[in-house]
């Protein structure tokens, strides 16, 4: 008993060398992600919540430990290491990805660049310490054949990108901290089951107790999305060849007649990791999903029928997405209030050097007092940069407090459920503030920070928290250290945030922003353009009540359902599927959803649960199959300078 406690022991070690690797590793990645997704079209490992480019370096790893144990055992890799270099390559991913911080990398020169194409109102409002300057230095940005690592450029850039990597490692810093709040909590006492941590525990199992890699029928589900994944990357580069039909077929061209032509898209994928990840989740929200998913597109076809859609966005989904997001926030807070009472008590009285019954946290990856300090620290540190940006105070208060209410949700659902999406597309403080608060209550220097807050509220796929906390709860599941853990993910996000600027910057003094990257400055284009209507009257200004009612809709009926299923065990409406299916990432994988909740609810309905737990790695060999070929193929576009298939995504 002794060895095989010393054994486990060793297999859940998270040492120096895995850390140093994955920090290593992090800029690697960075450009991978960038050149996937910003240089060639896709594909987008960042858009759909397990991240293939990392599934597919684990899995390598994997592969070169067999030969390692075997040969050179001190060599090889353990499930701790594993782990720990598996949340650090996510984290990097999530802060590289489209809708994450390497977006800043094409905002910052922006503004020297268009200045004269908007407001000046605006365009002076931008503090100057948050921008590059000088037109010899960005011109090689935009236009390309140039170099990053010239000592005028790196003189021009450096401040701004080591400004936005603290803002960045200050607000993420603070939702680990979170974290590490609420783990136990959800983990331990609520038992939420965390299920897109399911697959990376079990490639990274060293010992080879799980059985995963001996599993037919895991390899069955691999080989079936590994071989449509090559037929079809194949078909990709030689198009006489015919495909699998697994990616979007659209719809609406059947729908062209009125009032049904105001679905405006309807599309029909059928993506393995799709369906792969969609089978993990209850029963309860992938019918929520699905079924959601087409009263949204039902209020559109009223709206048309009746000609309420002659007001500009009306039935105003996001608004209503947007106050669904905020029900589910006060729902988590309100539901669990005497717990985490419990816990910052405890954590204030800790701080005190007061005893408190509620526990020290001592044995989370930090203790608690620590934990709640930093949060402090950490909200009170971000009010103070976004007010020397020059952002009224009241404002930068309520802008932290939507985004981390908007990360803690992402989180929970993620923790809770596992959605393959988690996007809420447009609901952050940018889009909202503009249609929801009084017009003149945002000064002109409050809309240039919400223009760059664009690059990472614009969307919430690539979230980082919850990667966090699956790498906090891994750790405690494997009896890792989880503070060297921590450590590891606040190393990976430091770098990892300033990387993902660079990443896209390399590029584009290589290729042009503007000539040959795919998505060049659209992002920074979208946010300028917004904002720049809001100072000049065209956006945000009249009447605001049907925004603002609409955002009451959506808060009230999130919290509606919330109360029915607390009321009804069997009330088949699930509130996260309510808000997951108001965005637009919900368009690529309702089809996968109802076709999970079609092959589940038949296999627990027949065979019960024994029925589906076999059926399980049959399910995770399809995400890990499509991971590896469609990151397969990533690898082929460096190698052909030519885009190659994309497994996931528009």
């Amino acid at each position: 008993m002794r060895i095989s406690h010393t054994s486990q022991r060793q297999r859940c070690q998270i040492t120096f060398r895995s850390i140093a690797l994955g920090l290593i590793l992090i800029p690697l990645n960075a450009l991978w992600v960038v050149w996937q997704e910003r240089v060639m079209f896709g594909p987008y490992p960042s858009t759909i919540s397990i991240f293939a480019n990392v599934v597919f370096a684990v899995f390598l790893l994997q592969c070169l430990n067999w030969p390692l144990r075997r040969f050179l055992p001190r060599f090889a890799l353990v499930q701790g290491e594993l782990i720990t270099l598996y949340t650090m390559l996510a984290i990097s991913t999530g802060l590289a990805g489209l809708d994450a911080y390497s977006a800043l990398g094409e905002m910052l020169p922006f503004e020297a660049r268009f200045h004269k194409q908007y407001s000046s109102t605006m365009m002076n409002a931008f503090p100057s310490w948050l921008t590059v300057h000088g037109s010899k230095v960005i011109k090689g940005f935009f236009v390309g054949h140039s170099t990053f690592y010239s000592l005028p450029v790196l003189r021009a850039w450096l401040p701004p990108m080591l400004a936005w990597t603290c803002f960045i490692s200050l607000l993420l810093g603070v939702c680990a901290c979170i974290s590490v709040l609420v783990r136990a909590q959800w983990a331990d006492n609520e038992h939420l089951s965390f299920p897109i941590t399911w697959l990376p525990l079990e490639m990274t199992d060293s010992g080879g107790q799980s059985g995963f890699y001996k599993s037919r029928i895991m390899w069955a589900g691999f080989t079936t999305a590994a071989l449509i994944s090559l037929w079809n990357g194949i078909a990709f580069l030689k198009p006489a060849m015919p495909s699998i039909p697994v990616g979007i077929t659209d719809l609406t061209p059947m729908l062209t007649a009125k009032p049904l032509n105001a679905i405006d898209w309807l599309p029909m994928t059928f993506y393995p990791i799709a369906i792969g990840i969609c089978f993990l989740l209850p029963l309860d929200l992938l019918f929520s999903c699905w079924f959601f998913y087409f009263f949204w597109k039902g209020q559109m076809v009223v709206s048309r029928a009746f000609g309420w859609d002659s007001a500009p966005q009306f039935p105003y989904i996001r608004e209503q997405g947007f106050g669904a997001l905020m029900g589910l926030f006060v729902f988590y807070i309100w539901s669990g209030r005497k717990a985490y009472a419990d816990i910052l008590r405890a954590a204030w009285n800790s701080l005190r050097g007061r005893p408190s019954a509620g526990g020290s946290g001592n044995e989370e990856a930090i203790p608690y007092r620590y934990a709640l300090a930093g949060i402090i620290a950490g909200v009170l540190l971000m009010i103070a940069f976004l007010q020397k940006a020059g952002v009224t105070l009241w404002i930068a208060v309520l802008f932290v407090a939507v985004v981390v209410a908007t990360l803690i949700v992402v989180t929970r659902v993620r923790a809770e459920l596992g959605s393959p999406v988690h996007d809420f597309h447009f609901m952050g403080p940018d889009n909202m503030f503009p249609h929801l608060l009084p017009p003149q209550s945002l000064a002109a220097s409050d809309l240039a920070f919400l223009t760059f807050s664009y690059s990472f509220t614009r969307a919430h796929r690539s979230d980082t928290m919850p990667v966090a906390l699956e790498g906090l709860q891994m750790a405690h599941m494997r009896q890792m250290e989880a503070r060297r853990m921590f450590a590891a993910i606040m190393l990976a996000t430091v770098l990892g945030a300033f990387c993902a600027i660079w990443a896209f910057v390399h590029f584009a003094y290589q290729m042009g922003a503007t000539a040959q990257m795919s998505s060049g400055v659209g992002m920074a284009q979208e946010a300028f353009t917004r904002m720049n209507g809001v100072l000049q009257g065209s956006v945000g200004h009249g009447s605001q009540a049907p925004e603002r009612i609409a955002a009451g809709v959506g808060l009230l009926c999130s919290l509606g359902l919330a109360a029915l299923r607390l009321q009804f065990i069997d009330f088949p409406f699930h509130p996260l599927g309510y808000a997951l299916a108001s965005s637009w990432a919900i368009n690529l994988v309702w089809m996968p959803m109802l076709i999970a909740w079609l092959l589940k609810g038949f296999l627990t309905r027949y065979g019960g649960l024994k029925m589906y737990r076999q059926a399980v790695p049959f399910f995770l060999g399809l995400i890990l199959g499509d991971c590896v070929m469609g990151a397969f193929w990533a690898l082929m576009s460096i190698v052909l300078h030519t885009r190659t298939y994309n497994f996931f995504g528009a």
